[in-house]
């Protein structure tokens, strides 16, 4: 005989059902953009960040003819109470130009070693100690090479931390 009859304890008891899998899902999911998110403002806060005791400034002709020698001088100051040691300049903007796209560099004062090897960036090995109100200088001697106009950013760098100038332009004219 067959019993027909409904056990009171399985009936109250909702149906298992398989699609409370994307509750898991997206609470994962949003778990992860969350994440990602207090990385990159993490990153972007870091990299972002300035040397507090470093002044700069720089002069260069803004115009120069195509063969001509010219010099890029760049002067850094500790205002500080403690040294620190500028590790590289970059001359270059990652994401745009740079006066080197017009320009080429001959020599450096002091002697610095050139490091290019990433894409699209033109660093310069500095490792100069710069002692409390001290002012030291970089010499870059260029040559304009291509007639038009060039411009980035330059940016010198004391750890990860960069000054920088958001703009340097150069004309060089036939």
């Amino acid at each position: 005989m067959v019993n027909n009859t409904i056990d009171p304890y399985l009936a109250s008891k909702p149906a298992n059902n398989s699609s409370n899998w994307w509750k898991w899902l997206l609470g994962i999911l949003v778990v992860c953009i969350c994440l990602s998110c207090a990385g990159t403002i993490g990153v972007l806060y870091y990299f972002g960040q300035e040397p507090e005791d470093l002044s700069i400034d720089y002069s260069m002709p803004s115009i120069v003819r195509k063969g001509e020698n010219f010099d890029l001088v760049i002067t850094m100051t500790n205002t500080g109470s403690t040294p620190f040691t500028v590790d590289d300049i970059d001359l270059d903007e990652v994401m745009g130009g740079s006066i080197l796209d017009g320009a080429i560099v001959l020599t450096t004062e002091p002697e610095m070693e050139r490091d290019y090897s990433v894409s699209g960036i033109k660093t310069f090995i500095y490792k100069q100690t710069i002692q409390p109100g001290e002012t030291k200088q970089a010499v870059f001697h260029l040559q304009a090479t291509t007639v038009g106009e060039f411009g980035g950013s330059i940016g010198v760098y004391v750890g990860d931390n960069a000054k920088r100038f958001d703009y340097v332009g150069l004309i060089v004219q036939e």
